[in-house]
């Protein structure tokens, strides 16, 4: 049932679907300073950011490249219609 929904949801597209997976991570990076502190970790930015960077740079990145698949994939949907 719940999956009828996602589907639904992602108009039956793995690439919509990809976009909101891109979406939710890019937003995750750029709140990742609150979401260290709600987990009681504040040095979580830190160490993310040794790992991969600036953390709010990479989430901008993310939703960019979330925001140009997605505007490409509906744009090709509604072509196919």
């Amino acid at each position: 049932m719940i999956w009828r929904k996602l589907k639904a949801a992602c108009l039956h597209s793995l690439t919509v679907a990809w976009s909101y997976a891109l979406a939710v991570t890019g937003m995750v990076f750029q709140a990742i300073d609150s979401i260290g502190d709600a987990l009681g970790d504040p040095g979580l930015r830190d160490q993310l950011t040794a790992a991969i960077g600036d953390t709010r740079t990479v989430g901008r990145i993310l939703l960019g490249i979330s925001l140009i698949t997605l505007i490409a994939r509906l744009r090709s949907l509604r072509k196919g219609a």
